[in-house]
């Protein structure tokens, strides 16, 4: 990642990274279409859930980030033996960690889905589908935090490999766990809504395994080794400096799409699960965005803890030219194609469907302007400045979307519209305030010399 033209670098990082993301993403459009045909209240409970569990998802991704960061740093100035320490010190935080937040979880979510105003039919449907998942969250969080740091020191291939392995595993048992042996002649009539999430529990839980028995093994380079496992208080006064900013961002982001959901659910069933169903395509090119991103971060982060903080600079560069380019096209490319993907996503359900292609028509088109800020912030955090990708995604969100969404939706014509046109809204500004901040702000931090 220090040497070679950087396109191909960026692309060789990113590729594998975004094709484990988008076959995540492509189950989560598979899940949605097997739970599509339980009828509105099933998809609705799944939306609903989604940023319940996303939150403290997120806010665990923190630690995750300050892995990734200080393994590239550590890598690119040649300190394997660092590197090695900071995988096994992040995994041992983010164990102690998901036990913590699964707890809180559980005792949190009844309470959150009544303040979201979630309608009482979807209620039952969205808690149970929750409890299943948070049972999972442990290595749920072991799993992306390995995969983070793997994709950090440039072993992409292998961690692509385990998340393909663990989306096929889910896919299969999808319908077995959804529907039962009942649509092959048998007597079970499977879980229904909470069987999707055991799935996926499930198949997180085997990923985690196969990336640990990697690691542990000595073929991988970054080999954890049982004495790395000693609790280092610099170490974590380190990542928690790293980390903080990164969980902040990440977990405010999902508890204002949590916001959003709470506007859009006041519109009623069908605006809700026409969120749910819009945001499915939608997100699906948002996992090739974050593919960008922490590629961006590795090559970043491995060039300034090499020292080559111009060439630094360049990636960043570069990589937000290639995301406005390729993504602003691919959201142009899907406009003709909203109303089949909705409609196999919501199988005679005619109202969800339109809402969610009136939902397309207001994101897609810039899709190119939120690329830009998921390839700039990659940059930021891995030149060791969580602090200002922090800083613009709360921005972006509280002060930009969030604020346009509610005064807009409740005291004018628009309604549920203005959820829609927020998403435009507020990336189109972000992307300028992150390509001012690359260009005038101080972010490049090398973190080895600390």
């Amino acid at each position: 990642m220090t040497q070679g033209p950087l396109v191909g670098v960026l692309l060789r990082v990113a590729g594998p990274i975004a094709a484990a993301n988008i076959a995540q993403s492509a189950h989560q459009i598979i899940n949605a279409i097997f739970v599509g045909r339980l009828g509105a209240d099933a998809i609705a409970a799944v939306a609903a859930s989604g940023p319940l569990f996303g939150v403290l998802l997120s806010l665990g991704s923190g630690l995750s980030t300050a892995g990734a960061v200080l393994v590239a740093q550590n890598t690119g100035a040649g300190k394997s033996g660092a590197s090695d320490h900071v995988a096994a010190q992040t995994l041992l935080m983010v164990l102690a960690v998901g036990l913590g937040f699964a707890l809180a979880g559980f005792l949190l979510a009844p309470a959150s889905l009544r303040l979201m105003g979630v309608e009482s039919g979807v209620f039952h449907l969205a808690w149970q589908y929750l409890s299943v998942t948070y049972a999972g969250l442990v290595p749920m969080y072991a799993f992306l935090a390995l995969q983070a740091m793997l994709q950090a020191v440039g072993e992409v291939r292998f961690a692509m490999k385990a998340m393909l392995g663990a989306v096929a595993l889910n896919i299969l048992l999808d319908p077995l766990l959804i529907f039962g042996t009942a649509p092959l002649g048998g007597d079970w009539e499977g879980l229904g809504v909470p069987g999707a999430a055991l799935a996926t529990v499930i198949a997180q839980g085997a990923a985690f395994a196969v990336l640990l028995r990697h690691m542990m093994s000595g073929h991988s380079p970054l080999h954890l080794k049982r004495h790395d496992f000693r609790p280092d208080r610099h170490h974590i006064r380190l990542a928690l400096g790293i980390g903080l900013p990164a969980s902040i961002e990440q977990g405010a982001r999902t508890f204002g799409s949590l916001l959003l959901m709470a506007l859009t659910a006041l519109f009623g069933t069908v605006s809700l699960a026409a969120y749910g169903v819009g945001t499915r395509p939608f997100f699906f090119w948002f996992a090739p965005m974050i593919g960008l991103s922490i590629a961006t971060s590795a090559v970043v982060g491995q060039n300034i803890g090499a020292g080559q903080t111009e060439r630094a600079r360049e990636a960043a560069r570069i990589s937000a030219g290639l995301a406005f380019l390729g993504f602003t096209a691919i959201g142009i490319i899907h406009l003709p194609l909203l109303r089949p993907l909705m409609a196999l996503m919501a199988p005679g359900e005619t109202e969800v469907i339109a809402e969610a292609v009136t939902f397309g028509w207001a994101v897609f088109p810039f899709m190119g302007f939120m690329a830009v800020t998921q390839a700039l912030n990659g940059a930021f955090r891995g030149a060791g400045s969580p602090r200002q990708a922090m800083t613009i995604s709360l921005v972006m969100q509280y002060a930009l979307q969030i604020p346009f969404a509610w005064a807009a939706a409740l005291f004018t014509t628009l309604g549920v519209l203005a959820v829609w046109w927020s998403y435009a809204f507020s990336n189109v500004l972000a992307a300028a305030l992150c390509i001012a901040w690359l260009l005038r702000g101080p972010w490049q931090r090398n973190l080895v010399k600390e």
